[in-house]
């Protein structure tokens, strides 16, 4: 009877290792969708109402939803009139908030706390409504990877390999930034063909990306040319999106040795900075 326990026992705690959240969390990637700063105010934190001549506390909630670190982040409340509040500081930084990942899969959290004070309403007002702003602004990074396959003879209907998707979209990485559609484009060549992918990126999130630097582009774990092309070019190797114009394309370039097709990789990582603008409002009664 004790041996039939023992291995009931064994049994259980076996099946619970394999099918807890722990394990699910090994699994997930949290490099897609589109993740992006989160903030939020306390409860209370400013009040709903204030009231003439009273102190209030602003806590700010920011919580990083993205795969990917937020550094050198700036936070500045601006729109407030002189007149009816006073809040200091109206400007705080943060230097670093980790992205989702294994090790924090909600993602960093900080809060950051602002003093404010509300001064006398004017002669015979009852109300007075002072819509603001939350600017946050940072840097980040973008990292796209995918499995692909290349085939350098068009024609060759008998090659057994991989079939060559000539378009691919895709729903995000993980950030603000993404990369939506990628078109892949064969030179075939009597002396060796080369190919050519057209990467699309947009901005799906909901504020605005400012520049972007572009990094490392690599098919198969060797680095080949990469560069924007289009409109707000800075360089080749970085590009400004204006505040309606929040896309950009980058073409990579590589000559091919192999003659079948074969799947293998390709990635490009970047580097931007993004914006965030929020209205919020205080009130004052009498």
């Amino acid at each position: 009877m004790k041996k039939i326990l023992l291995i009931l026992t064994i049994a259980i705690f076996l099946i619970g290792c394999g099918s807890g959240p722990g394990n699910q969390s090994t699994t997930y990637n949290f490099k897609q969708g589109t993740g992006q700063l989160k903030t939020s105010f306390l409860d209370n934190a400013p009040p709903d109402k204030l009231y003439p001549g009273s102190n209030f506390k602003l806590i700010l909630g920011i919580e990083n939803q993205q795969a990917y670190d937020a550094l050198n982040g700036r936070i500045i409340l601006v729109g407030l009139d002189g007149s009816y509040f006073k809040l200091q500081p109206n400007y705080q930084e943060f230097q670093e908030l980790k992205g989702r990942s294994l090790l924090i899969p909600g993602g960093d959290k900080q809060f950051f706390e602002f003093d404010g004070e509300a001064y006398e309403l004017f002669q015979n007002s009852v109300q007075y409504n002072n819509p603001y702003f939350l600017q946050i602004h940072y840097d980040s990074s973008l990292d796209f990877t995918d499995t692909i396959c290349i085939n350098p003879n068009l024609y060759d209907t008998y090659d057994s390999g991989c079939k060559r998707k000539e378009r691919s979209s895709y729903g995000g990485q993980g950030a603000p930034l993404a990369v939506t559609n990628m078109e892949q484009i064969v030179f075939p060549s009597g002396t060796g063909a080369s190919v050519e992918f057209r990467v699309d990126l947009s901005n799906r999130g909901n504020g605005k990306v400012g520049f972007i630097n572009l990094g490392t582009g690599k098919l198969g774990g060797k680095p080949i040319t990469c560069e924007f092309v289009g409109k707000h070019l800075i360089d080749k190797r970085r590009v400004e999106l204006k505040s309606k114009q929040q896309q950009t394309k980058v073409v990579c370039k590589t000559f091919l040795n192999d003659q079948r097709s074969y799947e293998t990789t390709l990635s490009v990582d970047f580097t931007y900075d993004y914006d965030i603008s929020e209205q919020h409002q205080l009130t004052m009664i009498r």
